[in-house]
């Protein structure tokens, strides 16, 4: 599986259930700390997610070797695991496939995230974040809705735009080709959307 610190460098991890295959009317937030939340000055909520409804979309991203290098004897990828300013101290090794599926999960939210700029402007609340499916399940991309709220329970901050809007807006699917030292990786994501409330404690 993909380093954790590369992975979360990639994208935001946010942690939720299976996407329902079709929207439904809006539903109770369910309550509960996300599954991957560690010691937080917030707690938050996530509605149950649905998949987006417009078509699937496509990307292709090459990437140079300046900071990865491609080890054909094993069939893996180094890559700069930490850095003391712009120094390298310390390199990790992933196998080509896995390296390439978090770079194409991230070369596909740029895309959603893009697309969903282009068609809906006024959504400045919006962030698409790389989530996980289990081991087996691989990776899929959650649109999420973030409403913020003080200790109060007062807004600060939330969606200017409904799940339904975001849901018609948001492909069904989004499908990243990476390039890299000759190799090639195509893998295609579900994309969903979801509501999230975070509450500051």
């Amino acid at each position: 599986m993909p380093s954790r610190r590369r992975f979360l460098g990639a994208a935001g991890l946010l942690a939720v259930a299976g996407c329902l295959s079709a929207p439904s009317a809006p539903s109770d937030r369910t309550t509960g700390e996300p599954a991957d939340a560690g010691p937080t000055t917030e707690r938050g909520t996530t509605q149950e997610p649905v998949r987006g409804d417009a078509p699937e979309v496509s990307v292709e991203r090459t990437v140079d070797e300046d900071d990865y290098r491609y080890v054909a004897a094993n069939d893996t990828v180094r890559y700069p695991a930490a850095k003391s300013g712009d120094t390298v101290v310390q390199y990790g090794y992933e196998p080509f496939a896995d390296w390439a599926r978090v770079e194409g999960a991230s070369a596909a939210a740029d895309r959603v995230s893009s697309l969903l700029a282009e068609r809906l402007p006024d959504a400045e609340t919006l962030s698409v974040m790389t989530s996980t499916r289990g081991e087996q399940d691989g990776l899929r991309l959650t649109v999420a809705l973030m409403t913020h709220l003080d200790r109060d329970g007062d807004v600060l901050s939330e969606p200017s735009v409904r799940r339904s809007e975001v849901v018609r807006a948001t492909p069904h699917s989004a499908t990243a080709t990476v390039h890299f030292a000759g190799r090639t990786h195509t893998e295609t994501y579900p994309v969903c959307v979801a509501e999230r409330t975070i509450q500051n404690e």
